[in-house]
């Protein structure tokens, strides 16, 4: 009896207080403020933002525009 008395009134009680609770956010590595021009990764090397530029062709189509630096892989013919 005694622990049905325990569940009735004790669960309420402990879940109102978990929503109750304030719930803090502790970092676990520091932030490093740093220019959105010059950002580094952990190596030291240059980071370039990572954002695709899009455009129509001819036919409406939309395509990536890839910088000059990038190697755009290419299939392989078809083997029967």
């Amino acid at each position: 009896m005694l622990r049905w008395l325990a569940i009735l009134f004790g669960a309420p009680l402990l879940s109102t207080g978990a929503f109750l609770t304030p719930h803090t956010v502790t970092l676990t590595q520091p932030v490093l403020e740093t220019d959105d021009d010059e950002r580094t990764d952990l190596y030291g090397n240059d980071i370039m933002p990572a954002v695709a530029k899009y455009s129509l062709d001819a036919t409406g189509s939309v395509y990536e525009i890839h910088s000059p630096q990038t190697e755009i892989p290419h299939l392989a013919s078809p083997k029967s």
